[in-house]
């Protein structure tokens, strides 16, 4: 799904000239200096991030290819599967929430993603930007922002390194990506995280 099935689309894609705009991750890097450019190298380190670095190849291969890399989104999910709902859910009922204290990423707000990537694609823009909120932080850091924004109790919150959580695959500690390719060509930046977490919250 994320590799064989673009790769039909972007031979359709070639044929007609239309403009494939396809979404990837912070996951394309190691982790180990971020917050990264557009240009920095790849070097993914689990399934999902060589997947999505194919997923890139893939789009820009076809010469009318718009990447939206992006990291840490979150929003309103039915399925509550995204970080932000998933700490909520858990403090609201009363129990600790484990969050990685050794990560960097840059959390973006799904609706404001969704408006900067149109917004891309209506100007017919090409090529990679990074997509995603105006602040690389700390996982604890935006924890914390959440419980604010919902009121909730902080002192459920418990910071573990990255090594203690047990994850089935790695993950890139220092990721986050540096935006200031999308703001030079928007004139703004994307929502930031705390004024996301209190729209969110009602």
């Amino acid at each position: 799904m994320n590799v064989e099935a673009p790769r039909v689309i972007a031979e359709s894609t070639a044929a007609s000239d239309a403009l494939l705009v396809v979404f990837s991750s912070e996951y394309v890097f190691d982790g180990t200096a971020g917050a990264y450019a557009e240009d920095d190298a790849r070097r993914p380190i689990n399934e999902y991030g060589r997947q999505k670095a194919a997923l890139e190849d893939i789009a820009l291969g076809t010469g009318r290819g718009l990447v939206c890399r992006t990291s840490a989104v979150f929003g309103d999910d039915p399925r509550r599967k995204n970080f932000v709902c998933q700490l909520v859910d858990r403090l609201r009922a009363g129990e600790t929430f484990d969050v990685p204290s050794d990560q960097l990423v840059t959390p973006t707000y799904a609706p404001s993603l969704a408006r900067a990537a149109v917004k891309l694609a209506e100007r017919g823009k090409t090529g990679v930007y990074h997509v995603a909120g105006p602040k690389a932080m700390g996982r604890v850091e935006f924890a914390r922002l959440v419980a604010d924004a919902f009121r909730l109790d902080h002192s459920l919150l418990r910071p573990r390194e990255t090594r203690e959580m047990n994850l089935s695959a790695a993950r890139p500690k220092r990721a986050g990506l540096r935006t200031e390719r999308l703001r030079e060509e928007l004139g703004e930046k994307l929502t930031a995280p705390a004024k996301a977490l209190r729209e969110l919250a009602g």
